[in-house]
Formats: C-alpha cells, structure tokens, sequence
C-alpha cells in the first residue's frame, strides 16, 4: 500500500493542540471510598476536552511519599472503563499513580456522544474536522495533562500505556518517558485490514 503523508499533516496536530490549549481542563475530583485500598486512594476525576466535550476518568493515589512514577491508561476502542486492566495485579495501585480515561463515546463519557462498537474508529472518517478520532486523540492528550497537574507524580517516570493511542500520547504530548503498546489498526492500517475481519479493522 502506497500511503502518502497529506500536505496538512504537521498544521492539523498542531491546531489540535492549540485549541485544546485554549479550554481549560476544569477538573472535578470525588473520592471512591469504595474502591480504595489500605495502600491506594481513588478518585472520579471529570475534565474537559475540546469541543468542550466533558470526559471521566480513573485517578488512583498510592498512600505513600511522592512523588513516585505514574501509569497513563489511554483511552481505547471499547464501551468500558476500567481502573486499571483487567488481569492487573491491584497492587500496582501502590507503587503507581494510574489515571484511566473514558474518551468521548466510552461509558461514563457517552453524553451527548455515545459511540457504537464497531463503528467509532471509522465515524466522520470523510472529514479531517469532524472525524471523532480527532476529538478522541485531543481527549488522550487531556488526560495527560491532568495527570501531569498532580504533586504525586515523577515526572521522570510517565508511562504511556495502551493500543494505538499510547503512541500517540507519547508522539503529540512531551510529558511521556515511556511507551508500553500493542498498536492494533492505525499501524499499516488498510494492509492489515485486507488480512482480517476483526474488530476494530473490520471498520475498515
């Protein structure tokens, strides 16, 4: 597959963070008495993102001195939020800050847009300005600058962690130090969507 990069590639990022430069975040924070630990706290956390477009997420506070290094769950292409992955020991929770990010479409960040899955990746594909990928990777890109906002975390130890959107993170936001990924559709994308019917390249 010949892909070539669009003339307005760099000015397109770079409006994006412009105007999520100019909103602010606004964040709301409640504790989750409920689902904190002897070793960790957690926290609703609600912030805004362009359009201004309101998102939730997961924010969960060792209960030890900081500042200590921090995990960044990007938001991913599924209706559910979870604090930290599923099959994650809970005890990482004492030794990281992780925050976990609902983007606009997912649970709990579904007012006014709900997202269908399969259908977010592809939805307003047909115009850069439209395209709710565009509100998503603004939404990734919020969430990091709210973790960053909190005492409790080294900023020499921000781990990006997730699909495709970790790259992302770690590409349009300078705050990341590390990169754990599993790119899985925008990484040779229509190459590997004629090779499989799986979700979220059978949007494609």
């Amino acid at each position: 597959v010949n892909t070539i990069r669009p003339s307005d590639f760099g000015s397109f990022w770079y409006e994006l963070g412009k105007d999520l430069a100019d909103i602010p975040a606004s964040p709301e924070i409640e504790a989750i008495p409920m689902r904190s630990t002897d070793f960790a706290d957690l926290y609703g956390v609600r912030i805004t993102s362009i359009g201004p477009y309101r998102l939730y997420g997961f924010l969960s506070i060792p209960k030890s001195d900081g500042p200590v290094p921090a995990i960044y769950y990007t938001p991913k292409n599924a209706s559910v939020l979870e604090i930290i992955p599923q099959g994650t020991s809970n005890a990482i929770r004492g030794r990281y800050v992780t925050f976990s990010l609902a983007c606009r479409g997912m649970r709990n960040s579904d007012k006014p847009y709900a997202a269908m899955y399969p259908g977010q990746l592809t939805d307003g594909i047909h115009d850069p300005e439209s395209y709710v990928y565009r509100g998503i990777v603004a939404d990734t890109m919020r969430g990091l600058d709210f973790l960053m906002s909190r005492p409790e975390v080294d900023r020499n130890a921000v781990v990006a962690w997730g699909n495709d959107n970790a790259l992302l993170a770690a590409a349009l936001h300078d705050s990341v130090t590390h990169v754990v990924t599993t790119p899985a559709y925008l990484l040779n994308t229509i190459e590997m969507a004629e090779r499989t019917s799986a979700y979220p390249l059978e949007e494609f």
